[in-house]
């Protein structure tokens, strides 16, 4: 494998934890850095979209990319879904540049969102809606049962979505569907409220909020069912256990981030065995803060059904 996208991940990895951001001037320097290979602008964001109507999930977000070419690598995470007949953005990313950069190379059109949804209230997941609100003033938003989203941080009663001021806003406090085959999984995490406490090596840090968060859950016809998951501090095991037991259905595809990264190999391994003998996972497709070494460990466990989802990658659904 080429290391140079993996150390271009750790640089912007490190970036992120230090909140460093760049600016307009660096912003565009690093796109036309990453104009020299790989993914290129996608035909489909012409007239003649020849996946249109097709089932599909395409990461418009990630800092893990093998080969990104005109789309730019960050930390953070953004899919576009195609299903059922309605587009989905699920997670924005941290910048709205970047996403609105990414989402024109690679032909999803955010003006045609007709959903919304907020994984949970981290800056890396968050920040690009920013754009979809400037370009789509009519999609439903779901957001996790957050106080930190529905009121400001003095406690004061606000606008629902409070920096978002987006009017068809919804807060989501139990299992429930948002669409014909479209379930979002709400979980309650014990471990984070921001940044990387309670994770190795910091078991003992005295700060620890709960962390409300949403999954998505897609049921086909078939009975199969998709869940992606944005950063899965509810811990992965835990969503797809939800899962299963409210949708009464094994799980197909496991996409997303499972935040496995500040854990041992042997966790991971444990963590890896656990949904492919257990729980019953047929496919896993980790990225964002899975970790590389932990996409590694599900790689060599699953083998063919392991799936890769690094930016710019399409799935069929």
């Amino acid at each position: 494998m080429d290391q140079e996208p993996l150390r271009r991940s750790n640089l912007i990895k490190m970036g992120a934890k230090m909140k460093y951001k760049p600016n307009r001037r660096e912003f565009l320097g690093l796109a036309a850095g990453l104009a020299l290979a790989g993914c290129r602008k996608s035909e489909d964001a012409t007239s003649d979209d020849k996946t249109a109507g097709k089932d599909e999930i395409l990461n418009l977000y990630d800092n893990i990319a093998e080969d990104a070419g005109e789309a730019i690598p960050d930390w953070g995470f953004s899919a576009f879904i195609r299903y059922n007949g309605k587009n989905i953005l699920f997670d924005a990313g941290r910048y709205p540049d970047v996403l609105e950069h990414n989402a024109k190379m690679l032909g999803a059109d955010l003006t045609a969102v007709d959903i919304a949804v907020l994984s949970h209230n981290h800056w890396d997941h968050i920040g690009g809606f920013d754009y979809l609100l400037k370009v789509n003033p009519d999609f439903k938003l779901f957001l996790p049962n957050d106080a930190h989203l529905s009121n400001k941080d003095t406690g004061t009663k606000y606008t629902r979505g409070y920096r978002y001021r987006h009017p068809n806003t919804e807060l989501v406090e139990e299992h429930t569907e948002i669409a014909p085959g479209v379930v979002l999984i709400a979980t309650t995490s014990s471990l984070i409220g921001n940044l990387w406490w309670k994770y190795p090596p910091n078991e003992n840090e005295p700060q620890l909020t709960e962390l409300q968060e949403l999954s998505l859950a897609l049921e086909g016809e078939d009975g199969q069912v998709t869940l992606i998951s944005g950063c899965s501090h509810s811990k992965i095991e835990v969503i797809v256990k939800e899962t299963k037991e409210y949708l009464g259905k094994n799980i197909s595809l496991v996409i997303g981030g499972f935040h496995l990264d500040p854990y041992s190999p042997d966790y991971i391994s444990n963590i890896a065995k656990m949904m492919k003998d257990e729980l019953e996972v047929d496919q896993v497709a980790p990225t964002h803060c899975t970790g590389e070494e932990a996409i590694e460990i599900f790689k060599d466990l699953y083998k063919e059904n392991f799936r890769y989802f690094g930016l710019c990658s399409r799935l069929p659904l």
